[in-house]
């Protein structure tokens, strides 16, 4: 996850996809002692896995929280333009990305407190009132202007997978948008209704690959790891953070992916191929 967009940065390497061997690498060898278990829970991760950002919303998105923002600030008498807003937003960023290396994170009023020390308004601006709930407002509602769109196959996959009886949950490193938002756009987009548990990182406190977030996702479904398996387009936090509980996890790979790269995992080129990953089914 990048810490200036919603997204993760992209690698350059090329990764593989080993489709037809998927099944069998799953099944034949899923609790790492030769025999198989059963499969009852399937973990996604969000961005570009279940949905994916434009450009446009991404621009967008930035664009109306500094102006917003800045709006809020001008109405409270702070002489603060839309450029030093836009300075502090990637200053926020910076020290985003520091945290998130820690794997730790923080909801959306952190993020602002962030932007206010960087302004230097910390000591001018009530952690709690009207002005920060203004100021935190700005930074949340952008992303319901111009919503990311659904992933290709996400909703087919999702239903084909509650049909099978198997109960699903999101593991999301949040980015700028918080989970309080990215359950809207789910519930817009179709997506969330499929989903017994959401987890989101800025409610959690910590982030992939960090294992609490992998447990306590699971402990909610009352699924033991070896029986789960965790997909997501991310090397390190999808496939490492999941094999790391005990988890298989499956490499969402294609051209928007944060990896491009699978660390030995089996990949897939897109979500309508993930039945015959797990099954050996087309669907």
């Amino acid at each position: 996850m990048s810490p200036t967009t919603e997204t993760p940065q992209k690698s350059e390497e090329v990764c593989h996809v080993p489709i037809g061997v998927l099944g069998c690498r799953l099944l034949g060898h899923w609790n790492g002692t030769g025999g198989s278990a059963v499969l009852n829970a399937v973990t996604f991760d969000l961005w570009q896995t279940l949905i994916v950002d434009t450009p446009e919303g991404l621009g967008q998105a930035r664009a109306d929280r500094v102006r917003g923002m800045a709006a809020v600030l001008a109405r409270e008498g702070h002489a603060v333009g839309g450029a030093a807003v836009d300075r502090a937003y990637e200053t926020v960023g910076e020290r985003l990305g520091t945290l998130w290396a820690e794997q730790r994170d923080i909801g959306s009023r952190g993020q602002v407190r962030m932007l206010l020390e960087a302004l230097g308004l910390a000591d001018r601006v009530p952690m709690d009132g009207p002005v920060m709930d203004a100021l935190d407002e700005a930074y949340r509602l952008p992303i319901l202007a111009v919503l990311p769109v659904a992933n290709a196959g996400a909703r087919e996959v999702l239903e084909a997978f509650s049909r099978r009886g198997l109960r699903l949950a999101l593991i999301c490193n949040t980015g700028r948008t918080p989970g309080s938002m990215l359950r809207l756009v789910l519930d817009r987009l179709g997506l969330k209704a499929y989903l017994r548990v959401l987890t989101f990182s800025d409610e959690v406190g910590l982030r992939k690959p960090h294992p609490e977030i992998f447990h306590r996702t699971l402990a909610a479904l009352g699924i033991p790891p070896s029986e789960a398996a965790h997909v997501g387009d991310d090397a390190t936090t999808d496939v490492a953070g999941a094999r790391g509980v005990g988890m298989q996890a499956i490499h969402l790979c294609h051209p928007a992916s944060a990896s491009k790269h699978s660390a030995g995992a089996p990949s897939i080129s897109g979500l309508a191929d993930l039945s015959a990953a797990l099954f050996g089914i087309d669907r």
